[in-house]
């Protein structure tokens, strides 16, 4: 921003309107004050000297009681100050600016009134007709006549309009000094602004004002890293994503295509058929699963699995998936046990039916012949519990959050031997997330594993 730019936004024509507004403010108040002052103080002054003429003139009269000794006081006083002799009955005898057989009676003017009661008075009077304030001194003669001597003053308005052009003059050189100080202050106010740091905002030494804006600015950087961060990390994780996909579709891809290829060059003795039928297919199932959960995860990535209002009892939901496996169990020789009592989610029933299965299975799957599986439902103070136990393989310590991953896989090729997809764990997660859980592994390797999933309790339940 130019220093010497003042349009609306111009920190310059801010400064430059403050300063110069409130300088002209001070200047116009203090010019009235003092012309008032300065007024009132020259007219007290006019008005003892008029007076002081007047006890002079008196005093002359005083001297030689005439009214023919009276014209010669025109020659004594002669100049802006008009004198009349007023007798005690208010009859002009003598006036040096008018015909006094035209003059009406004065004995009931202010000054005069005021003479003849005190011995001397004064008083200013504004003429309409001329516009302009008129003082007047009379002092009591020793044989009971008035002398009263007059003289044509400015009134205030007029006074002050003579100060119109020096006040010009005064502003007009108040302007340009503003201007010039709006400047200099402008440059040196800007100048600890320009050299703001905003990669690292709280660490300049700047107005305390200016604290709250570099604070706000430090926050938004620090949300921006935060989710340029969480872009890159849902970038990533999409590419592996994608490449994890391609790669555990590619195998079984391959093992059907290659399977397939033989049996259409009659390569495969006819009592092999029902053999690579059985493989295909087991190869096609394994692809089944797998795009299953791809299309869950990216149901739930995208929020679009349903809203949260469907009522679900955990353990009747348990016992209905335990039936569900009851083959697979029973092939794999894992005894499935289901306890405890009835507890309810606010949820979408298909996720978390999803969400039990994967776990069940998942203890069966990674299990021992003569092994267990064990789901326990119930209810804590704040709201329904899930333990999934099994007496399987177990997880390291060191890869119990990494279990949650998408096809990360404890025993590589033990879930190969079992027809895992690794996407299992990762659809628990969200699953337990999107109904507000949370979930906790308790294993160590080779002594089973423990899943704990926590829910907070339905509104109207204690």
């Amino acid at each position: 921003m130019s220093p010497t730019h003042y349009g609306v936004k111009s920190l310059s024509g801010k400064i430059f309107n403050t300063v110069l507004v409130f300088t002209i403010a001070v200047i116009l108040a203090f010019s009235a004050v003092i012309t008032v002052l300065f007024y009132f103080s020259y007219e007290r002054e006019a008005e003892e000297a008029l007076t002081a003429q007047a006890l002079d003139a008196a005093d002359y009269l005083n001297q030689t009681p005439t009214v023919e000794n009276v014209p010669s006081l025109l020659a004594q006083f002669a100049g802006q100050v008009r004198y009349t002799l007023i007798d005690a009955d208010g009859v002009v005898l003598f006036d040096s600016a008018s015909d006094v057989e035209e003059a009406e009676n004065h004995g009931t003017r202010p000054e005069v009134l005021e003479a003849l009661a005190d011995g001397h008075g004064s008083v200013v009077r504004y003429s309409e007709t001329l516009k302009t304030d008129t003082l007047y001194a009379a002092v009591k003669l020793d044989d009971g006549s008035v002398i009263r001597l007059a003289e044509t003053r400015h009134s205030l308005v007029s006074f002050a309009a003579t100060m119109i052009g020096p006040l010009a003059v005064a502003l007009a050189v108040v302007a340009l000094l503003v201007f010039v100080l709006s400047r200099l202050l402008t440059r040196r106010i800007m100048k600890p602004i320009d050299a703001l740091n905003f990669a690292e905002p709280l660490e300049n030494e700047i107005y305390e004002e200016m604290d709250p804006l570099l604070e706000r600015i430090d926050e938004q950087q620090r949300m921006l890293k935060q989710q340029t961060r969480e872009i890159a990390r849902a970038e990533t994780m999409r590419r592996d994503f994608s490449s994890n996909v391609s790669h555990e579709m590619k195998t079984p891809l391959q093992v059907i295509s290659g399977y397939a290829e033989l049996m259409q060059n009659d390569l495969v003795d006819p009592g092999d058929y029902r053999k690579f039928a059985g493989l295909i297919y087991e190869e096609a199932q394994a692809m089944r699963s797998l795009i299953n959960d791809v299309l869950i995860l990216s149901r739930l990535d995208e929020a679009a699995v349903g809203d949260r209002d469907q009522t679900i009892d955990l353990y009747a939901m348990a016992r209905s998936v335990a039936n569900r496996l009851v083959s697979f169990a029973e092939s794999e020789r894992v005894d499935v046990t289901i306890e405890g009592e009835r507890a309810c989610i606010a949820g979408t029933e298909t996720l978390a039916e999803e969400m039990l299965y994967n776990l069940i299975e998942n203890g069966i799957r990674y299990n021992h012949e003569g092994g267990a599986v064990t789901v326990r439902v119930g209810n804590d103070g704040a709201g329904p519990v899930v333990h999934v136990t099994d007496t399987g393989v177990g997880i390291p310590e060191d890869m119990h959050d990494k279990v949650f991953e998408r096809f990360f896989r404890v025993d590589k090729s033990r879930s190969k031997e079992t027809g895992g997809t690794g996407l299992g764990l990762a659809i628990v997660k969200h699953a337990v997330m999107f109904h507000g859980g949370s979930i906790e592994v308790k294993s160590a390797l080779g002594k089973g594993t423990t899943f704990i999933l926590r829910f907070p309790a339905m509104d109207g339940d204690s």
